[in-house]
């Protein structure tokens, strides 16, 4: 009984699946990105600038035609006695005019004047004669200033009187001198009866 137990549970091991070996956990290699290489930028080589020398534009030069014209004022003021008047007129390089004026003393003068492109030349005309004007008489001079003499300021000063100190009095101090009370002592309290000896007792012999 106990062979066949024994058979039928061999018999069962044989008959079941076997069990598969053990193998490791297969892990994916890690992907790492190939580092990318950046060249550094280096500053291109200094190139100067080529020289080129300065060439100024052409100048178109203008063509200016002579100077020519003709002017004239007057002003005549009978309320300030302004009285004067100039002409003049101008052909290219030749210059010819005048002027006048009526001055101070009543007389007019007059300049006529000239340029012919070598030189200037002018003429002066005095017209009228001043009127004749008295001589003043002699200046004469103010009186030099001579200030009143005051002497010199000096204040007066009423004298002190002598001084005299005033004598001064000092009290003499009163010290009162301190109360003391006078102590009292109490009598002292014996609370120790007096010793009791016993009368000694003789026996005659």
């Amino acid at each position: 009984m106990k062979v066949l137990v024994i058979l039928t549970s061999v018999f069962a091991l044989g008959s079941a699946s076997p069990v598969a070996p053990y193998s490791a956990p297969a892990y994916p290699s890690p992907a790492y990105p190939s580092p990318a290489y950046i060249a550094p930028a280096y500053p291109t080589a200094y190139k100067p600038v080529p020289y080129s020398p300065y060439k100024p534009a052409a100048y178109a030069q203008e063509y200016e035609a002579p100077a020519k014209y003709d002017f004239a004022y007057e002003v005549a003021d009978s309320y300030t006695g302004d009285y004067k008047s100039q002409t003049e007129n101008r052909d290219g390089d030749y210059v010819k005019g005048s002027y006048s004026l009526v001055e101070p003393d009543g007389t007019k003068r007059t300049v006529e004047y000239s340029d012919d492109g070598y030189g200037f030349n002018a003429v002066v005309l005095k017209d009228g004669y001043a009127p004749a004007y008295s001589s003043p008489s002699a200046y004469k001079s103010a009186p030099a200033y001579k200030p009143a003499y005051k002497a010199a300021y000096k204040p007066s000063y009423p004298s002190p009187a002598p001084y005299a100190p005033q004598p001064y009095a000092y009290a003499s101090p009163a010290y009162a001198a301190p109360a003391y009370p006078a102590p009292a002592y109490p009598a002292p309290a014996y609370a120790h009866a007096a010793p009791a000896y016993p009368v000694p007792s003789y026996k005659p012999y």
